[in-house]
């Protein structure tokens, strides 16, 4: 149990030891992730009871599978605690960009993360006009009808896509992708032009434009997207936003890492 907890009157063996394995991945950093062996060297537990635990965390989403098949928690842990107000802020985005998005096109700018098979707010910036799209943080919408969704799966592998599809995409309105083969051509689309849009897919009268979030070695980590009353959305609107959206992405990512990974310096910025 961690120095810094008090001892409960009646604790919970195996729940003590789940706490204990969230609170071991909370501090690895980068998101990499540890091993059962590693979490049952540290903890002093057997590798079959890590294993079972760790089934049961991901089982209810508070952790994930990497690549590399090691365990790191995921966004399901903010999701439940979105409504505390001190979580809500996110220290590598800048509150000041998503306002300033907000204050020059006068439209709802929200940040998303996939959470699993949906996306949930995590972070969000309404305009002062009373007709706008507004979510509450910790919100969970759906993948293939929102612009969010789009590019949180546009570099995912097709077979992970489909099978975060499954084998129903319900139609949200008369626009909404309905076929996983459409919306693997749309991904296709997405990656080309970097950029996704909902034309009314998730909600008559709303229109949205969103662009990805990348971390240090380049992976899709989260997404922006700008969103309003289609009347007011126009083609030439998006373009618009689409522009200042881009620099707002691009110094988001290059606080993660993304800019020194990809190796583009300043200079090159400027030239």
């Amino acid at each position: 149990m961690p120095s810094n907890s008090h001892s409960p009157k009646y604790p919970v063996q195996t729940l003590e030891k789940a706490l204990d394995i969230v609170e071991i991945l909370s501090k690895v950093d980068g998101g990499e992730g540890l091993g059962v062996t590693e979490l049952s060297k540290r903890l002093g537990i057997g590798k079959s009871t890590i294993h079972r635990i760790l089934d049961t965390l991901a089982g209810y989403r508070y952790v994930e599978k990497t690549p590399a098949n090691k365990y790191r928690l995921s966004w399901r842990l903010f999701e439940l605690g979105a409504s505390v107000p001190h979580q809500r802020s996110l220290n590598n985005i800048d509150a000041a960009d998503l306002q300033g998005l907000c204050d020059k096109h006068g439209e709802t700018v929200n940040v998303g993360v996939r959470v699993g098979d949906g996306v949930v707010i995590i972070s969000k910036v309404n305009p002062e006009t009373a007709l706008r799209a507004s979510l509450e943080v910790g919100t969970r919408e759906p993948i293939h009808p929102t612009a969010l969704g789009k590019v949180l799966t546009s570099e995912m592998d097709e077979q992970q896509v489909r099978a975060l599809l499954g084998s129903e995409m319900q139609a949200h309105t008369n626009q909404t992708i309905t076929s996983p083969d459409a919306f693997i051509k749309e991904l296709e689309k997405v990656r080309e032009q970097g950029y996704a849009i909902d034309n009314e897919e998730f909600c008559f009268g709303l229109s949205c434009i969103s662009m990805p979030i990348r971390n240090y070695n380049g992976q899709i980590v989260a997404a922006i997207s700008v969103t309003g009353p289609s009347f007011r959305m126009s083609f030439s609107k998006i373009m618009e936003i689409k522009d200042d959206l881009r620099e707002v992405t691009k110094k988001i990512s290059a606080h993660l890492g993304h800019e020194r990974a990809s190796g583009e310096t300043a200079a090159a910025r400027i030239e």
